[in-house]
């Protein structure tokens, strides 16, 4: 047996107390002597040990030693040694992409790997084991946990995210939360031995890959646009595997619930189809889903969003360079055109102008940089602005403007220098800048670009769309900052999240259409599997390098300090009788 808490052997100096206490306390007893003749010897006797006479036949200072003493046991952290099984750092690296729900005899590669873990758990008992999975931020689920109970429900809880394994990251994450005499057990479909650098001895690597063949067909891509004659889609299919594969394609519009499209298609081993068709209702929302026997459905199903194509914008030649290169930067395709080039383009790209002339011609909103029509006039204060969602992302409250234009009188002002508007919005959604950019710092700060891609994104948004994303995807979108947050449902209306603000938005893990409730204003987007989600790969499994872990026995403390507390509440139990029964003699 062993103490743990030896620094609390100072509390020893209370039972020292209380026995000084009685030592040397008066004591009086009543005694009947029956004749002079012994009074001498009584009192004889009393002198020889005055200080143990105190501590006789006293009840309550036993019981009071004995519950300080048991107490300053119980402080000094008593424990019994016993062994106990030690072994090395297991870590498992457990993929979760979109490929691991491919099928063999009906069951999925990730179930499969979630059953391995298992076996390799329950064969290393009392073993330190950690659970990472795979993504553009490996997350750790278990850290060095040696309750196996513990362990199997994390191993059971674990999910496919669809998102891309990005291996390497998860490797290297690995390396850093790794000591010597580590073992890591990849669980994936196919990882190149070319991906481990040698001079890891330390780190025993083992890859568990997936040699069973799959027959995958699979929608490589899948687009539609607007045509006079209504919708024109396209879709290109693949078939990975050697035999020849038949199925069919349904193209259905998700907003009213038509099928469209119900044709059959052919397509050989290792080849691709393009398959077109034209003429379609008009529709804002299709999906396009093949009906094939194979081993991997998640990508036999792909959606697309129309109205949101807008990838260009034409800039005025008489704007600053610095105007031009912020919308480069927010990756649109610019040119620089004159008026007739700009009102050829009016309804197809996004148009940034000084020319006030384009507020009142075509449909689509412009977006108006200085005016060609006034002249500045000299401000002085700071920039203020309102809760518009094109200051979702962009913080100009910093910015010098040293002249603006006059405003519009029946435009929104949602920005202002001084009591001066400096940005103002039309009801058709034009936005309207009151300065020239070579007035301003602007170009100096990063709400510059920031500011440019939210107004791109505005007029990208009129057709009420957010656009494609990727599982996982981060994206800051335009939101209004209301106090809800943007509410994230499905196209069936279930409820999936909330997103405080739109600058920290991450889009669902599950392929599909959702809608995004911002204050009322609702919003579809459409979440897509990577082009590398939809190629499964063969892999061996294999190990690389040797760690030295050490296993066998040690010795452990096996806490006995708590045994203690009912005897020591026992014994405080009588200590109150006996003083409630005798009190202290006179």
């Amino acid at each position: 047996m062993g103490f743990d808490k030896l620094v609390n052997g100072w509390t020893v100096v209370f039972p020292l107390a209380v026995l000084l206490y009685y030592f040397f306390r008066k004591r009086y007893e009543t005694t009947t002597i029956s004749s002079t003749l012994f009074w001498e010897q009584s009192m004889r006797e009393t002198r020889v040990s005055p200080y143990l006479k105190n501590l006789q036949r006293n009840a309550l200072f036993y019981l009071q030693m004995a519950a300080l003493l048991l107490i300053v046991f119980i402080l000094l952290g008593p424990y019994l040694t016993k062994e106990e099984a030690v072994g090395g750092h297991t870590i498992l690296i457990v993929d979760t992409s979109a490929a691991m729900l491919a099928s063999n005899e009906g069951t999925s590669l990730f179930a499969r790997n979630q059953e391995a873990m298992k076996e390799l758990v329950a064969s290393r008992p009392g073993e330190p084991i950690t659970i990472m999975t795979t993504g553009k931020e490996p997350i750790v689920v278990i850290r060095e946990e040696t309750d196996g109970e513990a362990i199997m429900t994390a191993i059971d809880k674990l999910t496919v995210t669809y998102e891309h394994e990005y291996m390497e990251r998860a490797i290297e994450f690995a390396k850093s939360i790794t000591t010597t005499g580590a073992a890591i057990h990849i669980y994936t479909d196919s990882l190149d031995q070319a991906t481990f650098s040698e001079g890891e001895s330390a780190i025993a690597w083992t890859i568990h890959g997936d040699e069973n063949p799959k027959i995958n067909v699979s929608i490589d891509k899948f687009g539609a646009v607007k045509t006079p004659e209504g919708t024109e889609a396209i879709i290109r299919i693949t078939n990975d595997s050697d035999d020849t594969q038949i199925g069919a394609v349904h193209i259905k519009d998700l907003l009213t619930g038509n099928l469209l499209i119900d044709e059959a298609f052919s397509i050989e081993g290792e080849e691709e189809v393009l398959l077109s068709f034209k003429e379609l209702p008009e529709s804002k929302l299709l999906r396009a889903e093949i009906v094939v026997e194979d081993d991997y459905e998640v990508d036999n199903t792909a959606y697309v969003l129309l109205g949101n194509e807008t990838g260009e914008a034409v800039v005025d030649g008489h704007l600053h360079e610095l105007v031009k290169r912020a919308f480069e930067a927010v990756g649109l395709t610019v040119t620089t055109g004159s008026t007739t080039e700009m009102l050829a383009a009016q309804e197809e790209s996004i148009i940034v102008t000084n020319d006030v002339s384009f507020l009142k011609k075509g449909t689509k909103p412009v977006i108006i940089v200085g005016r060609n029509d006034k002249s500045t006039e000299p401000v002085a204060g700071a920039v203020q602005n309102t809760s518009d969602p094109l200051f979702t992302v962009a913080n100009i409250s910093d910015v010098y403007v040293s002249a603006l234009y006059p405003s519009f009188k029946s435009y929104t002002t949602i920005a202002t220098v001084g009591d001066k508007p400096f940005i103002q919005k039309s009801k058709r959604g034009d936005i309207v800048i009151l300065a020239d950019i070579e007035l301003t710092d602007w170009p100096l700060h990063p709400s510059f670009p920031l500011f440019v891609w939210s107004t791109v994104e505005l007029l990208r948004s009129e057709t009420d769309s957010l656009g494609l994303f990727v599982p996982n995807e981060r994206k800051a979108v335009l939101s209004g900052r209301t106090e809800n947050g943007l509410e994230i449902y499905t196209i069936d209306d279930e409820y999936v999240t909330t997103i405080t603000d739109g600058s920290s938005f991450i889009a669902p893990t599950r392929p599909g259409i959702y809608k995004a409730l911002d204050g009322g204003v609702e919003k579809m987007f459409a979440v897509q599997l990577e082009k590398s989600e939809k190629e499964l790969v063969q892999g061996s499994s294999y190990q690389i390098g040797h760690s030295e872990i050490v296993k066998g026995n040690e010795e452990g403390e096996n806490r006995i300090g708590w045994l203690f507390l009912v005897p020591l509440l026992l014994l405080l139990l009588i200590e109150w009788e006996v003083q409630r029964r005798r009190g202290y003699p006179n």
